[in-house]
């Protein structure tokens, strides 16, 4: 059931209430010609450090639960067309207008569908380069970068030709993240060549996975892979491990570790491997 965007933006400071809640996002909902074109509005709650999901999970459906639904027939309900937010955000001239105005009307409409949001950071004029910010479900999904290429930099170029290239630039990590058990784990695949352990551990039932959907990292593909780094988790629940290499500038997302891990899902090493 869709909840109104007035509802969600009412609702914020009853979740800030909740004991574990660091930070709370509302989307808003963009401006669109027809109602079939506007995203239902979502909102993302980001937990404190050291706070479990497990048990900040029930209040904030409860929360959510107790907001009005949407009224039918009209999806514009609770929202202002001067808002900073319904306008593209401050005042901007030139170059940088036309930049938001592309991702307000043609980018954050698909992406806010899918759960996330696009924030511009900043236009360096100097190089065409948009620095961006991604936000929401887009923040650790595997598929960020192919977006951020293929969909928002088409985008941009299309419609305004000064821009020459797009990236995202990494959030600070929270400084209370090395004493949070659940927090994400940016990872440094310095990969060895050690094929034997890899080899070893296949022999030994340790699962392969692969960031890439639907890929089975088995046979020939297996003995293909030759360099290894180990994650030693030691009671971390995070719901991410972002890994980077150095060498070849791959980034990968590993979403939800324990998943993987789950001795009920047939894993009984205790050990998981993902090909990057």
């Amino acid at each position: 059931a869709a909840r109104t965007g007035s509802a969600l933006s009412g609702a914020r400071a009853r979740l800030l209430e909740l004991d574990g809640v660091r930070d709370v996002f509302v989307a808003s909902v963009p401006t669109a010609d027809s109602a079939d074109e506007v995203p239902s509005p979502w909102v993302a709650v980001t937990r404190s450090g050291g706070a479990s999901w497990d048990s900040l999970e029930a209040q904030v459906q409860a929360v959510l639960g107790e907001l009005p639904l949407e009224a039918a027939g009209d999806p514009f309900e609770g929202r202002a067309d001067d808002s900073p937010e319904a306008s593209g955000g401050p005042s901007a001239g030139g170059v940088e207008a036309e930049i938001e105005e592309v991702l307000l009307h043609r980018v954050r409409p698909s992406v806010q569908a899918d759960g996330g949001d696009v924030e511009l950071l900043r236009w360096e004029a100097s190089t065409g380069e948009v620095v961006l910010r991604l936000k929401g479900a887009c923040r650790g999904c595997p598929q960020s970068a192919v977006t951020l290429q293929e969909t928002i930099l088409r985008a941009l170029q299309h419609f305004v030709p000064q821009v020459r290239s797009v990236s995202a630039e990494e959030e600070q990590l929270d400084p209370d993240a090395a004493s949070d058990p659940y927090a994400d784990i940016p990872w440094v695949h310095d990969g060895k060549p050690d094929p034997e352990s890899i080899r070893a551990l296949a022999a030994g039932g340790t699962p392969f996975f692969s960031t890439f959907a639907g890929m089975k990292v088995e046979g020939p593909r297996l003995r293909r892979v030759q360099f290894i780094s180990r994650c030693e988790l030691a009671g971390r629940k995070p719901a991410h491990i972002f890994v980077s290499c150095p060498d070849c500038k791959a980034r990968r997302t590993i979403e939800d570790p324990q998943d993987i891990l789950r001795a009920d899902k047939g894993n009984t090493t205790g050990n998981a491997a993902v090909v990057i």
